[in-house]
């Protein structure tokens, strides 16, 4: 069996505030309308790294389209293959994500984004850790979707300890490394705000009883970033007999897919491939 001609275009939105938000779209030319996947990338991250091309890609040759993009404050700017705008991955925050997120779903429904080959009635979201509590927190509030599939999600925004915190008051920021010459990343005031206010309105594990479309939460068992009790967390919370608790054996975080180079995709591609399995099983 051929595989198909995936075609990849890259455009952009703006959030309510203007911002950019980057995003690149595949899809089959010959696959007519398709169910349409919005990818959300992971902390640290951004859609053209590491596995999120190659699982958009696979994703898309099995008859979907799919949308991954860049939260506007990311920090990766527009063309760039790494994070270099400081300031604006500083402010990010987990509401501003979640809006960014909607921003994304809505221009899929009103066809800007996709066009005439997105089925707008059928819309996936599929998030990977932090990006996996991100779509969590907006599908709890969203009952059109046609289905939720996290990958190694956190239950949890709040990840950090009252001591951590309180440096962080103190100093207005919280750096992701000892030393600003290893690394000049750092978590502004905006995050610990954002907790401070909003954590009870979105934390995913709060927002899992009001999950209503089908959910798949995938996760590996040798997780040692987001340990494997997040996900069996989330599955007992969840708020329905729709939801599949996936667990597997020897897999970490990245499913050994940081760069091609670690198994050849292989562990990521069973991944996709029991992703699209679950998918074709609760889409109509």
């Amino acid at each position: 069996m051929s595989v198909p001609l995936i075609v990849k275009s890259s455009t952009g939105i703006r959030n309510e505030s203007g911002e950019l938000i980057a995003c690149d779209i595949r899809h089959d030319p010959d696959a007519g309308r398709t169910p349409v996947v919005v990818i959300c990338h992971s902390f640290m991250s951004f859609k053209d790294w590491g596995f999120f091309p190659h699982a958009a890609a696979r994703i898309a040759e099995e008859g979907f389209t799919t949308v991954s993009f860049n939260f506007s404050r990311n920090g990766v700017p527009p063309g760039a293959d790494r994070i270099t705008d400081f300031d604006a991955f500083a402010s990010n925050s987990f509401t501003r994500e979640i809006a960014d997120l909607g921003c994304v779903v809505r221009s899929v429904r009103d066809g800007s984004l996709c066009g005439e080959r997105g089925d707008a009635a059928r819309i996936v979201l599929l998030g990977h850790s932090r990006g996996g509590g991100i779509a969590t927190a907006y599908a709890s509030r969203e009952a059109h979707l046609a289905a939720l599939a996290t990958w190694s999600a956190i239950e949890t925004f709040d990840r950090w300890t009252p001591h951590q915190k309180e440096g962080w008051r103190e100093s207005g920021f919280l750096p992701l490394s000892g030393s600003a010459g290893v690394s000049p990343l750092r978590i502004g005031h905006e995050t610990l705000d954002d907790l401070d206010r909003h954590l009870a309105e979105i934390d995913p594990l709060l927002r899992a009883p009001y999950i209503t479309v089908p959910w798949l939460i995938l996760h590996g068992k040798a997780d040692v970033t987001v340990p494997v009790r997040e996900a069996e967390a989330l599955a007992r919370a969840a708020g329905t007999g729709r939801t599949r608790l996936l667990l597997l054996d020897t897999v970490g975080h990245l499913y050994n897919a940081r760069s091609a180079e670690e198994d050849n995709y292989m562990t990521l591609n069973h991944v996709i491939s029991l992703t699209l399995e679950w998918l074709r099983g609760v889409i109509r």
